[in-house]
């Protein structure tokens, strides 16, 4: 039984846990907050559900996609809550933003910008690795054609060297 839980564990990586210490912690916080900043809370807690939804299903363990849409999310809802910082934080400036139609568009669509970078920008970095080494081995070779015109077809072999003195 032992035997089994070790395979699993990578030998070079350290354990990752605290995932329940860290939801509990984020919790606490809330319930600590939430007399003090209730309007903005409500609008965290309302505007944050696309990042709620990454994180959970988000297969990659360091989370990463997640964190990503969080990035873009966040920046969709801090002007509005900005707004609700300089109108007074009240239940009925929060309640306003969240049944405005613009604003969840906003807010919306920087998540849906955050998922855009998700797909897209891994995709445009394997397209430009390929581009540069397909451009390596055009450079490499044009260089060893170069080299069989200057010392002679041998240059360009595959054979070990003790093979070309051989023959």
């Amino acid at each position: 039984m032992a035997d089994a839980k070790a395979k699993k564990q990578p030998a070079g990586k350290p354990k990752k846990g605290g995932g329940k210490f860290k939801f509990i912690l984020g919790a606490i916080m809330i319930a600590v907050a939430m007399p003090f900043m209730l309007a903005s809370v409500m609008l965290l807690i309302a505007g944050l559900v696309p990042t709620y939804v990454a994180y959970a299903t988000d297969d990659d363990p360091d989370k990463t996609g997640a964190t990503c849409v969080c990035a873009m999310n966040l920046a969709g809802i801090f002007p509005f809550l900005m707004d609700l910082w300089i109108k007074g934080q009240t239940p009925n400036n929060a309640l306003l933003i969240l049944s405005d139609a613009n604003s969840w568009l906003v807010i919306l669509g920087a998540s849906a910008i955050g998922q855009l970078i998700i797909y897209a920008v891994p995709q445009a970095i394997a397209t430009m690795s390929l581009t540069h080494a397909e451009g390596r081995i055009k450079t490499l070779r044009k260089n060893l054609d170069f080299l069989k015109d200057a010392w002679g077809p041998e240059v360009g072999t595959t054979k070990p060297v003790e093979q070309i003195a051989e023959d």
